[in-house]
């Protein structure tokens, strides 16, 4: 090839774009710069018009990043080299993603000895492949990118329930004769914490390196497809042993964990016996997933036939509870958490498969405890009213174990309250405070009034009552009246401008904003979201 190697160059800054241009010189080393781009935009229009050999990025723009462009380009199959240049090189695993498709990578600041070398090396690599080939490649990727996406949108219908998707593939040769089909889903565990912690464009950075991962596993025992349903990435596999694709999964979770150091869990769906089944199989795949929450993240989870269901009665719940209270009140170090971890055995059998039902049972759980403890003097002052509502706390839990801690972690601050406050001087006047709020609640309740009831000043009563409590008098009475709401809106049929009114608001509207403020949702959907 005797012309010159065509480049474009990337990168949101001008003063890079600049120092690039002036760091080498590219016509000695038989290279043309053909274009400029300033974000991931105008690098891809660019891209299309300007048929480069040659594209040096910045990894991290505006519009496109440099993982979608790569992942564009690489999707096409077109024989263009890339050569990423980022300032994020804390994260030890970026070499080794964009090697699926890079030519190599960057560290700013760049100097002129690394780019040169650099450079170099692609012109090596470019002129190794003579155009005819090149053409060939770049006319049989096109073809393969148009298959590629035909096959995702079909798998995609056929796991929607489309069955006739099943006989498209079949036309296209996509189907093998195997005894059974089965799908499983892949998806990170966004509450570790790394996750919790990633920005857009390491997220793009991620998903790329562990597209590449499942595509290469599968394809290494074949019969096998990727594709995504949604933030998921999902696979279908075609095999001959009941058993099969567990060992696969186990072993990319092995993959995944060693080479990305990334956790995620993985649901396997349970075989079926015709490729058009294989909605059934996502769905068993779904609810596999879904059992995260209780046996724990980053695990392969197979779904298994339905085990018979232990039955367990509200009433051994409210036994529990009424135990725990018992020891509490007596303060029963030695009961305490023997019956803690008996109501939450009691609350995990009741929730069945849904975190939302384990987080309102643990909740009301609590707030009967505090309830329970208010006639001695107790129970304000669970979380300090900056953090986030006490609700909100548990339903952030990321797994069952997490929910039980957080539910031991407050059961111990309460039994600490109470052994505080046993010996209180000033126990008689917390206590006709939280009886008179727990009687009037639906009534107008002022600090003053308040103060006056046990001869304070207004000041002095308020500096007593976060003293004592760890909360402001306002917010204290805002919870009772929420935890009365909150039982209502569970346990009867009244509308929610009646609920309002029996815990004393006159205007629905703002009693419904804050209940959201004390629990994240809006009456109805509150309600509604724990029957799903």
């Amino acid at each position: 090839m005797n012309r010159n190697i065509r480049v474009l160059l990337a990168d949101d800054e001008p003063v890079i774009l600049r120092g690039l241009k002036k760091l080498i010189s590219w016509d000695t080393l038989g290279l043309d710069i053909v274009g400029e781009a300033r974000d991931g935009i105008e690098l891809k229009a660019l891209i299309d018009t300007c048929t480069p050999d040659l594209v040096i990025s910045d990894i991290s723009m505006p519009g496109f990043s440099g993982i979608d462009i790569i992942r564009d380009i690489h999707e096409s199959g077109r024989p263009i080299k890339v050569v990423f240049i980022s300032a994020y090189q804390e994260f030890s695993y970026a070499r080794q993603a964009i090697q699926y498709g890079a030519l190599d990578y960057i560290v700013k600041p760049v100097n002129t000895g690394q780019l040169e070398q650099v450079v170099e090396r692609a012109v090596a690599v470019i002129r190794q492949e003579s155009q005819e080939e090149r053409n060939k490649e770049m006319l049989k990727s096109y073809e393969r990118k148009n298959h590629s996406i035909t096959i995702e949108e079909l798998l995609q219908l056929l796991t929607d329930g489309n069955r006739g998707a099943a006989s498209a593939l079949a036309r296209m040769g996509n189907i093998a004769i195997t005894r059974y089909a089965s799908v499983c889903v892949i998806e990170t565990d966004e509450y570790s914490g790394q996750a919790s912690r990633w920005e857009e464009r390491e997220r793009k950075l991620v998903e790329f390196a562990l597209s590449n991962i499942i595509k290469e596993t599968v394809d290494a025992v074949g019969n096998g497809y990727v594709f995504r349903k949604g933030e998921r990435f999902a696979v279908l596999l075609q095999h001959e042993q009941e058993t099969g694709p567990e060992q696969i999964m186990q072993d990319l979770h092995h993959k995944i964990n060693s080479y990305l150091k990334l956790q995620v869990s993985i649901g396997i769906g349970r075989p079926v016996t015709g490729m058009e089944e294989a909605d059934e199989s996502y769905r068993n795949a779904l609810k596999a997933l879904k059992t995260r929450y209780f046996a724990g993240l980053n695990q392969v989870l197979a779904d298994r036939e339905d085990d018979q269901e232990v039955p367990v009665a509200v009433s051994e719940w409210t036994a529990a509870q009424a135990s725990l209270t018992e020891a509490l009140k007596s303060l029963d170090k030695e009961q305490l958490p023997i019956l803690a971890g008996r109501l939450l055995e009691t609350v995990q059998l009741l929730s069945g498969d849904s975190r939302s039902q384990a987080v309102s049972h643990v909740y009301n759980s609590i707030i009967q405890l505090e309830q329970e403890l208010t006639g001695i003097g107790i129970g304000g002052g669970l979380v300090d009213p900056d953090e986030k509502p006490l609700l909100e706390k548990l339903a952030d839990a990321p797994t069952f174990a997490a929910l039980k801690q957080q539910f031991q972690d407050v059961l111990k601050r309460l039994a600490d309250q109470l052994a505080c406050k046993m010996n209180g001087r000033e126990l008689p006047q917390l206590l006709q405070v939280k009886a008179f709020v727990e009687a009037h609640y639906a009534e107008n309740i002022t600090l003053e009034s308040m103060a006056a009831l046990v001869y304070m000043n207004p000041y002095y009563f308020s500096s007593f009552f976060k003293k004592h409590t760890g909360q402001n008098f306002k917010n204290y009475i805002t919870e009772v009246r929420m935890g009365h709401a909150l039982r209502l809106l569970l346990h009867s049929d009244l509308m929610v401008y009646e609920i309002a009114e029996c815990v004393g608001y006159n205007n629905a509207r703002h009693f419904s904003d804050m209940f959201k403020k004390q629990f994240g949702k809006l009456p109805q959907e509150y309600k509604q979201s724990l029957k799903n």
